[in-house]
This record gives C-alpha cells, sequence and structure tokens, in this order.
C-alpha cells in the first residue's frame, strides 16, 4: 500500500531552522510508515497556487496529512484539508469543517459551548475596547493562529489599562482578536486517535521564571531552551485521582466529538480550577505529530511506540473511507496486526 506524505514545501524567507524541523517530521513519520511496511512518497505543497500536488496523491492508496498550512501561512491548512476531501483518497486527520472552525476560535468555543461543554468566557475584541462586563485577569490572543502564536509574557491582562494597551498592541498585528477570562488552575491535554482516548498528560509550570503567568507561551513551545521552555513540563501520564481523570476525559470527549466528530487526531487543553471543574481552553485538530511532541508522548505512555501510533493514525483514516482499496488495506493490516 502507497501512502503519500503530505507537507508544507516552505517559503523563501523560511530559515533553515524553519526547514530543518519540517523536513525532520516528514523523516519521522515516513520512518515510521516503512516500519509498519507501507511504501511512502513525499508530496510538498510549496504555493497557494501550486497544484501540482493533487495528481500526485491521487496515484496514492491514502495520504498521511501533515500540511499545516502554505508557506508557514495557517489559514491555507483549511483548504489543503478541504481539497484532499474532495480527491477522495483516504486521508489522516480531521475534517475540513473541524479545522476551519478551529482555526477561529472564537467560531469554536461558540459552537462548544452551544453544545454545554464548560468554556471560560470569551468575546472577539472590538478594536481596543475593553469590555466592562470581564472578571479580571484576561489572556488576549489572536482569533485564528495556533502552535501559540502570539502569545507570550505579557498576554495575561490584570488591569483594564493593561488590557486596553495590549489590545492595540495585538489589533495592530492580527486581523481579529479573543479576550478570555484567565482559569487559574492545573492544565492539562487529553489526546485522541478517532474516538480512543489516551492518557492525559498535565503542563506542570511549577519551574516558571519568578513573576511569569503559568501559560504556555509561543517561546514556552518553540524556543527549546529558554527559560519559558524549561518551566514548562510535560508530565505523562498525569499524577491525579482517578476521578478526576475521568471528569477530564469526559469534558474532553464531549469537545471533540462536537467539533471533530470523533473522528481523525486531535488534542484538547483544559484547564482545572480550584473546584475541580475542567474547563476546555482549545480543540486542536491534526497537531503537532513528530516523536517529541505530546501526541506521541501520550501514545508512549498508553504502551505504543512512535510507529505503532502513525499506524492506528493510518488505520483509523481508512476505516472512515468509503473505497474498496482503504476497506481491502485496512483488511490485510488488521491481518498482520493479529497474533
Amino acid at each position: 500500500m502507497k501512502v503519500a506524505i503530505l507537507y508544507d514545501g516552505g517559503w523563501e524567507t523560511w530559515s533553515a531552522k524553519d526547514v530543518a524541523s519540517v523536513v525532520e517530521s516528514v523523516k519521522e513519520v515516513q520512518a515510521a510508515l516503512r516500519t509498519r511496511g507501507y511504501e511512502t512518497c513525499l508530496v510538498a505543497v510549496r504555493r497557494p497556487d501550486d497544484f501540482g500536488w493533487i495528481t500526485r496523491i491521487r496515484r496514492a492508496d491514502a495520504v498521511f496529512n501533515i500540511c499545516e498550512g502554505v508557506g508557514g501561512l495557517a489559514r491555507f491548512e483549511d483548504f489543503v484539508v478541504a481539497t484532499l476531501e474532495l480527491t477522495g483518497v483516504p486521508y489522516t486527520g480531521c475534517k475540513p469543517w473541524a479545522v476551519s472552525v478551529a482555526h477561529r476560535k472564537h467560531v469554536a468555543n461558540t459552537l462548544l459551548a452551544g453544545g454545554g461543554s464548560p468554556i471560560p468566557r470569551f468575546a472577539l475584541a472590538q478594536g481596543n475596547k475593553v469590555p466592562n462586563d470581564f472578571t479580571l485577569p484576561v489572556i488576549v490572543k489572536p482569533a485564528a493562529e495556533d502552535a501559540s502564536v502570539g502569545i507570550d509574557v505579557h498576554s495575561v491582562c490584570t488591569t483594564k489599562r493593561g488590557l486596553k494597551k495590549r489590545l492595540a498592541e495585538m489589533s495592530e498585528q492580527y486581523e481579529e482578536v479573543l479576550i478570555q477570562e484567565y482559569v487559574a488552575g492545573r492544565e492539562f491535554n487529553v489526546g485522541f486517535i478517532g474516538d480512543f482516548a489516551l492518557p492525559v498528560a498535565e503542563l506542570s509550570f511549577d519551574n516558571m521564571p519568578e513573576g511569569s503567568w503559568p501559560i504556555l507561551t509561543y517561546a514556552a513551545k518553540w524556543d527549546e531552551g529558554s527559560p519559558e521552555d524549561l518551566g514548562s513540563i510535560p508530565i505523562c501520564p498525569a499524577d491525579i485521582a482517578p476521578e478526576l481523570s475521568r471528569r477530564i476525559v469526559q469534558v474532553a470527549r464531549q469537545a471533540w466529538k462536537e467539533l471533530c466528530g470523533g473522528e481523525g487526531y486531535g488534542r484538547v487543553d483544559l484547564r482545572v480550577d480550584a473546584a475541580g471543574q475542567p474547563y476546555v481552553l482549545e480543540v486542536n485538530p491534526n497537531p503537532d505529530i513528530s516523536d517529541s511532541a505530546g501526541l506521541s508522548r501520550m501514545a508512549k505512555a498508553c504502551g505504543w511506540e512512535y510507529d505503532e501510533l502513525i499506524g492506528r493514525i493510518v488505520e483509523e483514516a481508512l476505516s472512515r473511507s468509503t473505497s474498496k482499496q482503504a476497506a481491502a488495506a485496512l483488511a490485510v493490516s488488521a491481518t498482520e496486526a493479529t497474533p
């Protein structure tokens, strides 16, 4: 069975570090697929007006989609996934609707809240106008970005003056800005492969620099060796009571099904307040799938090596495809997995 690995081919403005990061992730997935017995080919999307990749992926039996944008622009991820849907080739990850909605945090929050998920109070900013009815502190972040883009040590505002200043700064950089009440408490992640929940992980902020807010900033996520990176430590499985774990997974699963239909793979981020109430911060379809990322860490806590995680993601994609080729490939995979 031939699997095409689809990825962002980069931009002329990319640094060597940016290119290396994408290439490393692609090679990891390719090695894992080959370990599972799949034939692979690499397919890059290099420009928004480049459609040559469509012909190439239609020659494959399935697509492993790790294209998170085009030229590093996250908004193009929506169009890539929608195009994959139109080809009829089975592909990994969430459906176009879920990816598009998740890139618009205020829309996602509205849908989740309407479905009964506990969401911290939020609003889409109107310029630098400060809402009068929000309880401070609040966190300010871009409404249409992911991967902690736009989140730094100044994102949490404790005064109206500080909030107004932050809104003015953010509105200059981003078209849409979200204001959300800050939930003090512990932060957790729950990963999903289809309807299967991986072990709960906790993000510990015990080692954050003095005076820093316990939040996952862009530096903490991407600037290796920075004080914020060293201060935010993932723990998986989380050291929590079974009842709290059950409650966290229940809330996460509800949000995952509401936004993504329980299909594809993803991660739900939550905060639990002092009363033990979990709040959904974000639902993340198609998160970082590299071996060093959170989803792989959760999989290892479940007893899966990296190649098994990648294999299960492919099998999940085949299981929801209507093509006969996908059904046959899934049957072969199931037979090979039987002792």
